[in-house]
């Protein structure tokens, strides 16, 4: 099988980052697309009443975007030092996995490698996964990698 196009989400942690060099030695393998993902969560005030929820949520907004900036710079670098260049998109949204979803079949990904925390127990209760969130309802393939 050949993966054509491989969408990569990334949020700048090392899980991430392993995800992005498997990624990158399977396009280099198959010469393939790459595109890199990074979602925002466009209101993470959702259900909460703040005085001036406008102006705390359009800060958080801007360093989002700067920080969403930041973390695909250094994803566009990593895929740099193996010869490839990527393509990068910034998507906004309410709930992450379902935009990365959405992304991989907008984009006709073959393939969809994300990085996983590999959480167990409370803290995967608690904290939830965005990668079991994608594999529970995608439907095109994902390579789950962890640290």
């Amino acid at each position: 099988m050949s993966y054509q196009h491989i969408v990569v989400p990334v949020d700048g942690s090392d899980t991430a980052l392993s995800a992005i060099k498997q990624a990158a030695q399977l396009a280099k393998a198959f010469d393939s697309k790459v595109t890199l993902l990074c979602v925002i969560s466009v209101d993470p005030f959702v259900g909460i009443e703040f005085f001036n929820a406008a102006e705390i949520s359009e800060q958080y907004l801007t360093q989002a975007r700067d920080n969403a900036q930041r973390i695909l710079a250094k994803a566009l670098q990593s895929f740099a030092e193996f010869d490839i260049q990527a393509d990068q998109k910034i998507i906004e949204g309410q709930i992450i996995h379902e935009e990365i979803v959405q992304a991989a079949a907008d984009l006709n990904a073959d393939l969809v490698v994300i990085g996983s925390h590999g959480r167990k127990g409370l803290k995967k209760m608690m904290l939830g996964s965005v990668a079991q969130s994608v594999l529970g309802e995608i439907h095109t393939p994902v390579l789950v990698v962890r640290e």
